[in-house]
């Protein structure tokens, strides 16, 4: 990257939080390399926040809405949202809880004792999770070392503190990472699940990241893998607390900024299928990494025309869908929805379906 072009970059991604009084802002560069020439494949229109459900009292007042449009780097490969809406509207409260899930508890659960077992030499030890929700990974392990839960939402942050974990309320940066070097000592392991593709400043992020693990730590986190996004995942797997939607070959172009590599990447089955990936400054690079950038390039995911068919599929699927729900509401049959996810705001807004077409849903968590 150009020299200037890096300078343009960092300026902008410091006004940016400057500005963040407002309620969004639309950015004009690549989040990961800060190039200026972005490819938009796919337009949902204007959606309220996807988790920010309505109480029956609110429902007929003003919604805020905002623009949901994803771009596509040719530099580096990064799927990504420019349009990015203030972090304290979406997190500072935030209804969704890992305990809620099963699965995904017990995913995070078994995720923490495999850390904990390849990487945690010490009761002493420290490991960190940033974004750690209601804590289900760090309770797991805390009695096999030290832990603490860097949670910004004030309510789950509370249920965090319950559960033995110690928590900072507070988005992590690399300031804050600084005094946590001071009080607590560096980290053994860095865990982030689904919460990097939250991050809109992952310069800073990384920055705090590497100060914090030293020569001997290692960073691990999950990000939903957009091979299968554009596959099997279905785009309702977009939404505005989703800013970026990664592979691995862009990763490979955030890592490498900070003198850092990944030295392992696996798919999990999480959120259809996700990238959990391993980084260090200093581990042995597994073989795995090279295979999955290979695979990667072959599925063509380093490449615009890849996305803007993956549109095309998603405007096809719209038409197909709402043109089945009104055939069926012609037989006089009468439509229910199950499930409540975040994912299924986006569907329904982009497609426009309402109580005239659905009359109600049913969410057991």
């Amino acid at each position: 990257m150009a020299r200037g072009l890096k300078g343009i970059f960092r300026n902008r991604v410091e006004n940016i939080f400057k500005m963040m009084n407002q309620d969004f802002i639309h950015r004009t560069n690549c989040r990961i390399c800060g190039y200026p020439d972005l490819v938009k494949v796919l337009d949902l229109g204007e959606m309220p926040p996807a988790n920010a459900f309505l109480r029956k009292e609110d429902l007929n007042k003003p919604e805020q809405k905002f623009p949901l449009m994803v771009y596509f780097c040719k530099n580096c490969g990064l799927l990504q949202l420019l349009d990015i809406v203030n972090p304290e509207i979406l997190f500072r409260h935030y209804d969704y809880l890992t305990s809620a899930s099963k699965p995904l508890a017990e995913h995070f659960v078994q995720m923490g004792l495999e850390l904990a077992q390849r990487f945690v030499k010490s009761k002493n030890d420290l490991v960190m999770e940033i974004g750690g929700n209601d804590a289900v990974l760090l309770e797991s392990i805390k009695d096999k070392c030290r832990v603490l839960n860097i949670e910004p939402a004030r309510n789950v942050a509370e249920l965090s503190r319950q559960k033995g974990v110690e928590t900072i309320e507070e988005f992590f940066s690399k300031n804050l990472a600084q005094k946590i070097l001071e009080k607590y000592g560096p980290a053994r392991v860095i865990v982030a699940n689904n919460v990097v593709a939250h991050i809109d400043d992952l310069k800073d992020v990384f920055e705090g990241v590497k100060f914090l693990i030293g020569e001997d730590g290692v960073f691990v986190f999950e990000v939903h893998w957009v091979g299968n996004l554009i596959g099997e995942g279905g785009f309702d797997q977009i939404y505005h607390e989703h800013l970026s939607y990664f592979s691995l070959l862009s990763l490979t172009n955030l890592v490498s900024q900070f003198d850092l590599n990944f030295f392992d990447v696996q798919l999990v089955p999480i959120h259809g299928e996700s990238l959990r990936v391993y980084v260090s400054k200093n581990f042995n690079v597994s073989d795995s990494v090279a295979k999955f950038l290979e695979k990667e390039k072959k599925l063509e995911l380093d490449k615009a025309e890849t996305f803007l068919k993956f549109s095309e599929k998603v405007k096809k699927n719209k038409e197909e869908l709402l043109n089945l729900l009104l055939e069926i509401k012609k037989e006089g049959k009468k439509i229910i929805g199950y499930g409540a996810p975040a994912k299924g705001n986006t569907l329904l807004n982009y497609c426009g379906i309402d109580n005239t077409l659905i009359k109600e849903t049913w969410e057991i968590n």
